[in-house]
């Protein structure tokens, strides 16, 4: 780091420079942001939550079994929240029920707005990132005034954000808070694999984009794993579930390279340092805009015309878009930043 001192003569501005290096300090101290980016020990007095999952109690929303990928969004947040802490587990679809502990809540993801979630209780204290709001229709006037309360709102998608600004809400692109996982979860390249893992993919041999993964395949001589996001049921308790997210991760931060349709799988692996593509059948006009572009990709585009879009380095693998890095590096300094105003 480059530190620039201020020239001899000026006593005040020599005192207010002091201040902030000593400003700094406080909160480097008060954070493992050096080493591991999380904050740790802000305040014994303070509770945070993280959000999981019931998936049974919206009418009009009722997924076959768990997404994987909610979990591993959720474990996105964690890695912001003290170290030590009991974690209230808050539930994504019903927030607005919640009657505990008054608490810090990093509020990221996909929501299906309903009477359940339309209105933030007293006793949560939202963090606002990575939001997307996938029935815009039910939006009210209550739940935008809510919202004004804790602008800027960050939008994991430019959907998310035209929606929220057009009700006159200060909003901003934020990214996906999973693409900030390599704090707690990029392995050490000695530990990669040779293994090639489709999740939720299933590799055939007719369709232009299977002919060009084959050759990859063919290129990489590698192992190919199977995995997929849905596999765990409704009715599994939500430790478990966590404990599938952290297996997950772990499974793509050693692999040589990944093939998903999943968004969820796809952005972590951004973080992890793992070569990905991202496979899609149709372009979804409100959860891709803005996160279609970090990645490589294989589909439809905006267009509606099919096109392959990797990149590879000059040995010929394939490697990841880097602007990722620069939305992700904002969403770390932005979330600490409002952890510690929260104690």
């Amino acid at each position: 780091m480059k530190i620039l001192f201020p020239k001899r003569g000026n006593s005040m501005k020599l005192t207010k420079y002091f201040i902030t290096l000593f400003t700094i300090f406080l909160f480097l101290a008060k954070t493992s942001y050096l080493s591991a980016g999380i904050v740790d020990n802000v305040d014994d007095e303070v509770k945070y939550g993280v959000l999981y999952y019931e998936y049974n109690n919206i009418k009009n929303y009722k997924p076959k079994n768990v997404n994987t990928g909610d979990y591993i969004q959720s474990l996105a947040a964690m890695q912001f929240l003290p170290k030590g802490e009991n974690l209230e587990l808050v539930p994504r679809d019903s927030y607005s029920n919640y009657r505990g502990l008054r608490l810090n809540l990093i509020m990221n993801g996909w929501y299906f707005l309903n009477s359940k979630n339309a209105v933030i209780p007293e006793n949560i204290n939202p963090i606002f990132v990575s939001l997307h709001i996938s029935n815009p229709e039910a939006i009210t006037q209550s739940y935008i005034d809510n919202l004004k309360k804790y602008q800027p709102i960050g939008c994991r998608d430019y959907y998310t954000q035209s929606v929220l600004s057009n009700y006159g809400l200060k909003t901003y692109f934020s990214g996906c808070l999973t693409t900030t996982l390599d704090i707690m979860y990029k392995a050490p390249e000695n530990e990669r694999t040779n293994n090639i893992i489709f999740c939720d993919y299933e590799l055939g041999d007719y369709t232009e984009a299977d002919k060009y993964l084959q050759t990859l395949v063919n290129y990489y001589f590698s192992k190919i794993i199977f995995t997929q996001h849905g596999k765990l049921s409704k009715t599994t308790p939500c430790n478990k579930c966590f404990d599938e997210a952290r297996s997950m991760l772990k499974l793509y931060a050693r692999a040589k390279l990944v093939v998903t349709t999943r968004l969820h799988c796809a952005l972590p692996c951004l973080a992890l340092g793992t070569p990905v593509i991202f496979i899609n059948k149709h372009y979804d006009y409100k959860r891709f805009p803005g996160l279609y572009e970090l990645l490589n990709t294989i589909g439809i585009d905006k267009d509606n015309k099919f096109k392959i879009n990797v990149q590879k380095d000059i040995n010929g693998n394939i490697k990841n878009p880097e602007t990722y890095k620069k939305y992700a590096e904002s969403l770390k300094k932005t979330v600490i930043k409002k952890i510690m105003k929260t104690k």
